[in-house]
């Protein structure tokens, strides 16, 4: 029996001398749910925090800190100065187990998503080993573009990391010429969260046929007609100068047809005609076409 009772009585105070267990992270406030750690505080340490740092002036950016604390600046918001670097510090307590876990200060209007940024082969945008950029009020998102042109006998493979907002997301933006299954393919992927945009190339699947066909064309001496594939559901022509001039046919995605990709050049295009019916573009009077979609290149 009192085997049994110094037993439970060097439980308890192992218990007792146990201190506070505190999340602790320090980083971008979007990237702590995923890396934060638990840790034991000493003794003297009876709050957990959780503090979001500010840096306007000669740097811009926000630090998220959680920690253990002796609570001495609890629930408060405090400034500093360091030559032309102004900080802001605001900080919350809590007084129980892991209580900062999900306990993050107001970020306030000057926080702004952080992207990775990058353009260039695949090779050297890969991954998550680059410069990061500030993005701006309205870019929410982060945002990665793999991008194929195979318009001439060279293909070209290229990268893209940068702000955005998810208006400017359209997944695939593409369209064939006949010659070869993409003639050029813009496949973005976006994300929310600072430097998220951490992927890799992604060489698109052109897909199976999906029962639309348009005549193709690639120069005035290759034309004929082709069976579109994957998303690639409407009719396209590149038009030059005039509304006969047309530089390029085939089929494209509904995302091309609209504009929605990074700028490439094609000698002499001008602007966009898609249309949504069997064969409706180059070769087919156009008068008899009911939906058709134009959009200028911007070159």
């Amino acid at each position: 029996m009192k085997l049994l009772l110094k037993s439970g009585l060097y439980s308890a105070l192992l218990c007792l001398a146990v201190g506070l267990q505190c999340f602790t992270f320090r980083g971008l406030p979007d990237h702590a749910s995923e890396e934060q750690k638990v840790e034991t505080c000493d003794s003297t340490k009876a709050y957990c925090s959780s503090s979001f740092i500010t840096y306007t002036g000669l740097l811009h950016g926000g630090v998220l800190v959680k920690e253990c604390s002796f609570g001495e600046t609890c629930n408060q918001t405090s400034t500093g100065s360091l030559k032309h670097i102004h900080t802001s510090q605001s900080i919350l307590c809590c007084d129980s187990d892991l209580c900062n876990q999900d306990l993050v200060p107001e970020l306030g209007e000057d926080y702004r998503t952080e992207c990775l940024a990058c353009q260039g082969p695949p090779l050297t945008c890969a991954g998550n080993n680059h410069p990061s950029m500030r993005c701006g009020p309205s870019q929410k998102s982060c945002i990665e573009v793999s991008i194929t042109t195979a318009v001439t006998q060279d293909i070209m493979h290229t990268m893209i990391k940068s702000c955005s907002n998810t208006s400017t997301c359209p997944a695939l933006s593409a369209f064939s010429n006949g010659q070869k299954p993409l003639s050029y393919a813009s496949s973005h992927h976006c994300c929310n969260g600072s430097q998220c945009n951490k992927g890799h190339f992604t060489d698109e699947d052109p897909g199976e046929e999906n029962g639309m066909e348009c005549y193709s064309r690639s120069s005035p001496e290759e034309s004929g007609t082709m069976r579109c594939r994957g998303q690639m559901t409407k009719c396209m022509d590149l038009i030059g100068s005039s509304p006969d001039d047309v530089v390029m046919s085939g089929c494209a995605t509904e995302a091309f047809c609209q504009g929605l990709y990074p700028q490439f050049n094609i000698p002499g295009w001008k602007s966009t005609l898609c249309c949504d019916r069997l064969r409706c573009n180059h070769g087919h009077g156009r008068n008899e076409v009911k939906e058709e979609t134009k959009h200028d290149s911007d070159k």
